[in-house]
């Protein structure tokens, strides 16, 4: 070939193999990226739940499936991770806002037979006339006679949004009645007994940390100070915890400076510390805070800190031992995971968390435990000759790390040697049906 045609064959050469490479490469990397697709599509357990979805002998409710895996999957956690299906999700979120919609009574199932056993002062249902043995056969549409019933199926029923209207057909002293009630905004107080004990003394019984404690407890705090109490008994005692916000806004009241309330760390939430931010209402007068095996979490923090700084006397039974913080992240179908993101420590940086290293069941059987030997549960030999878990305050008392909350004082509860008779009467709700029966029939002398 000579030198004049090769020179024009090799632009067009060289313009052959660029497209060509381009082509190839388009392909290669096309190819590529399926593949890389492909095998990063999900993980394990999703592609086992599509494969049953798609091939599966019957029809699947895949749901029920996924949610058995993601519960499954908290078990394998601890004991306070857990999933939520949208109705338990919708019942914990009301309980911790302080209120929900409905119409205002507490039931109970009682022989195949929805009995009201009480009606909330000035709701919908005290307006409409309802009365606690008042047994509701029918909502709406839906029969209560069946056999089976499930309290969860009542509470779905009655409940709804506010200003609806629900019907029900109820019996009362052998007579059907009908009532149609305009359900209302019900709310759940945090607050279940405020009064001076003596003239000096207040009391306050707090049994959740809601979204509204924070300003129910200063409500009752400030009109007890203006009625001169110079001490104060705080009852925490059956407090499961809740909003660890309305905890530290309490503690605030209680102590002076910047001193630090609590603070939570985890292996992917950095350490943040919460402080006293101004002056409280109550930081010099005489404080006692009583707890006992069921005192948990937000209850817990708040006894901490007041026990770490010297603030109050704890008086009653060792706490639960709750020391994990949730945050709740919610799901594409409405339901949701609170999952442990971190530890409490208080100022002294005891972890109020007890083990869980055994499994769940056997977290759960300690717990249980302690609530029928309330007494047994002082640190034993292996934790006090551990230097670690032993912290000491400006008052001289030492404190235990990795046991809930125990108090400076042991106190039994009120027929602590019988409980587990008395458990047993509760389980059998003996003594709820005992006085609903009374009021049935006693009903005309009572509302005299």
């Amino acid at each position: 070939m000579t030198n004049k045609k090769w020179n024009l064959a090799l632009p067009l050469l060289f313009s052959v193999i660029l497209i060509a490479g381009m082509w190839l490469g388009h392909r290669l990397t096309l190819k590529s990226g399926l593949d890389f697709f492909k095998k990063n599509k999900g993980s394990a357990l999703q592609e086992t739940i599509d494969l049953m979805r798609r091939h599966y002998v019957d029809t699947l409710k895949i749901d029920s499936i996924e949610q058995l895996s993601i519960e499954q999957l908290m078990d394998h956690l601890d004991p306070h991770s857990v999933y939520l299906a949208p109705l338990a999700l919708q019942a914990a979120n009301e309980e911790l806002a302080g209120n929900f919609e409905g119409i205002g009574v507490e039931f109970a199932i009682r022989k195949d037979s929805v009995v009201i056993t009480y009606v909330i002062p000035n709701g919908p249902s005290s307006k409409a006339g309802l009365e606690p043995g008042d047994r509701i056969i029918k909502a709406g549409d839906s029969s209560f006679t069946k056999k089976g019933l499930q309290a969860e199926q009542v509470k779905n029923l009655i409940r709804g949004p506010n200003r609806s209207t629900v019907t029900l057909q109820l019996i009362r002293d052998g007579k059907k009645i009908e009532k149609t009630i305009t359900r209302g905004e019900i709310p759940l107080p945090s607050l279940d007994a405020v009064y001076l004990m003596d003239d000096s003394t207040g009391y306050i019984k707090l049994n959740r940390f809601s979204e509204k404690s924070y300003e129910e407890f200063m409500q009752a705090l400030e009109e007890m100070l203006q009625k001169g109490i110079l001490q104060l008994v705080l009852d925490l005692r059956g407090n499961g915890g809740g909003f660890m916000n309305e905890a530290i806004e309490m503690a605030d009241e209680f102590l002076d400076a910047d001193k630090l309330i609590v603070y939570t760390e985890g292996a992917h939430s950095p350490k943040k510390e919460y402080r006293c931010r101004r002056p409280g209402l109550f930081e010099k007068g005489k404080l006692v805070v009583l707890v006992d095996e069921n005192s948990a979490s937000a209850s817990e923090v708040l006894a901490g800190a007041l026990q770490d700084w010297c603030r109050a006397t704890v008086i009653g039974t060792p706490t639960f031992g709750k020391g994990l913080v949730q945050e709740q992240f919610e799901l594409s179908n409405r339901s949701a995971i609170r999952l442990t993101v971190a530890r409490y420590y208080t100022p002294l940086g005891r972890s109020i968390q007890r083990s869980y290293e055994n499994g769940t069941e056997a977290y759960l059987q300690a717990a249980e435990n302690r609530s029928l030997h309330p007494l047994a549960n002082e640190p034993d030999s292996a934790l006090k000759g551990n230097t670690s878990k032993k912290f000491f305050t400006a008052c001289g008392d030492t404190l235990y790390s990795g046991m809930g909350i125990m108090p400076h004082q042991l106190v039994a509860p009120f027929g602590h040697e019988d409980t587990p008779n008395l458990l047993q009467w509760g389980t059998g709700s003996a003594w709820e049906e005992f006085a609903l029966q009374y009021y049935i029939r006693h009903r005309k002398e009572l509302q005299r």
